[in-house]
């Protein structure tokens, strides 16, 4: 039991960030031209609260080392109630989310794990964006319940999965939102990704 949770580790310092407005210390907002960014609280139970209305951003945290190739499980919550019933994650002018979790990759790739709309969960495909930014859905609109979703994910296989080559070590990871392109408010929650190797 012991040995078991020494082996978990936190990909970010959101389990240690005190409650308040905006992003714990040592996270970079990435705007988006032409959008406002969203609202970034940390709560008391230690998720990231995001508010976007009409607007979009990435919250990144640099990781202290890589994460290199190898067997294990990434885990999170989240939670929103704010289904985005009209988006669609693979045409341009409705690619909205009110969540999405996202890894930075040592060769500039970028994998997406998407609150999606009427995909379907584990539909995976290259962004309109680019071919180095890959999206996995996990939730649908119907799941945007308020209710606390767990998810446990193979970073690695999911890469090989979505960009069809050997995974490079993970740098950074963070979360987004984005409503700007339906022009709606949504609110989400996530909680601090933790790695455990197999």
């Amino acid at each position: 039991m012991t040995a078991a949770l020494l082996a978990l580790q936190a990909l970010t310092n959101l389990s240690l960030a005190p409650a308040g407005p905006g992003l714990p210390r040592g996270w970079t907002l990435q705007h988006i031209k032409g959008a406002a960014a969203p609202v970034f609280a940390v709560t008391r139970a230690h998720a990231l609260r995001i508010e976007a209305d009409a607007a979009a951003a990435f919250a990144s945290y640099r990781l202290r080392a890589p994460l290199r190739p190898r067997p294990g499980t990434l885990s999170w919550q989240w939670r929103t109630t704010t289904p985005l019933r009209d988006a669609a994650l693979r045409q341009r002018a409705r690619d909205d989310a009110p969540a999405r979790v996202f890894l930075v990759f040592a060769d500039g790739r970028m994998l997406f794990y998407s609150w999606g709309a009427r995909e379907g969960r584990g539909e995976h495909f290259l962004s309109w964006t680019g071919a180095k930014r890959g999206v996995l859905v996990l939730e649908r609109a119907d799941d945007a319940d308020g209710s606390w979703h767990m998810e446990r994910r193979d970073p690695f296989a999911d890469y090989r999965l979505v960009f069809d080559r050997a995974p490079k070590a993970i740098v950074a990871a963070g979360v987004s939102a984005d409503t700007d392109q339906l022009r709606v408010r949504a609110t989400a929650e996530v909680s601090e990704l933790m790695w455990e190797p197999r």
